[in-house]
């Protein structure tokens, strides 16, 4: 089992999320490429950790980031299938291991990325999605035990786990990082994720998106327009319906990633 890793000395590096950052003109739009090496540059830098705070009804403990490996360079990854419709755009990698079938692509575009089928860094990323996805599921501490609707409620960094399923329906979720921009959140869901037409997670004081983990289950589902944020790692398939939006990545290890003129945006520490 994974513990909590300690507190970490050396200078931290400031996370943002790089919204638009990545959308300059010149990019290779959508090229198909099998080179295997991953440009270093572009993988999830460490995570300085916190102390941790007390435990509430919405708090639990703090918990080292999840490394996703080489899988960090990917906006977008799957094992079966990638389907697209309509003008979806997607910066970072897209890649798909041991599934061929990408469909979509243009119309979608892919903007400082490329879209890696069957190779060897599509494989090696695979692997390290697998490592990250068992890192997230087997993590344990001062849990908050969640179920249901997260709509309308403001939740602390921490560990927050879910035997069932979670959604968010009535309300927005507000990630709160109290002015910490290095704070954490892991969830742990054993089936499926839904999140409802137009619904939000809004990152408030500090919060960055690259430092939400959710590990599902089976399947994700993202439902019209809404503005999700954070790391989907799911064990089975993810659908981002039309028009959805990611502050993210979704990686899915066994099945399809369905996707309609959506927005995903890989989002990466930078290093100042």
């Amino acid at each position: 089992m994974h513990q909590a890793l300690p507190a970490r000395t050396h200078a931290r590096t400031l996370l943002v999320t790089l919204i638009g950052a990545f959308l300059v003109p010149g990019c290779n739009s959508g090229k198909h490429t099998n080179d295997s090496t991953a440009d270093a540059s572009e993988l999830d830098a460490p995570v300085a950790l916190q102390d941790a705070p007390g435990s509430t009804a919405d708090t639990a403990l703090l918990l080292g980031d999840v490394d996703l490996g080489t899988a960090g360079t990917f906006a977008v990854l799957a094992g079966s299938a990638i389907t697209n419709t309509g003008f979806t755009k997607i910066t970072g990698d897209v890649g798909i291991s041991p599934g061929t079938t990408v469909t979509g692509f243009p119309d979608g575009e892919v903007i400082n990325g490329a879209i890696y089928i069957a190779d060897a860094k599509a494989a090696k990323a695979k692997l390290d999605l697998t490592t990250a996805y068992n890192n997230a599921a087997e993590r344990v501490g001062a849990a908050v035990t969640v179920a249901g609707d997260l709509g309308g409620r403001m939740l602390t960094p921490g560990l927050y786990v879910s035997a069932t399923t979670l959604e968010i329906t009535v309300g927005d979720l507000t990630l709160d990082a109290g002015g910490d921009p290095f704070a954490i959140w892991v969830f742990q869901i054993g089936s499926s994720f839904t999140s409802a037409n137009g619904s939000r997670i809004i990152l408030a004081n500090g919060a960055n998106s690259t430092n939400v983990f959710w590990q599902v289950g089976s399947s994700t589902t993202i439902g019209i327009a809404a503005e999700m944020a954070g790391n989907f790692l799911t064990q089975v398939s993810i659908t981002a319906q039309a028009g959805a939006s990611v502050a993210g990545r979704l990686l899915t290890q066994n099945g399809a990633v369905t996707l309609e003129s959506n927005v995903v945006i890989r989002t990466i520490p930078i290093l100042l």
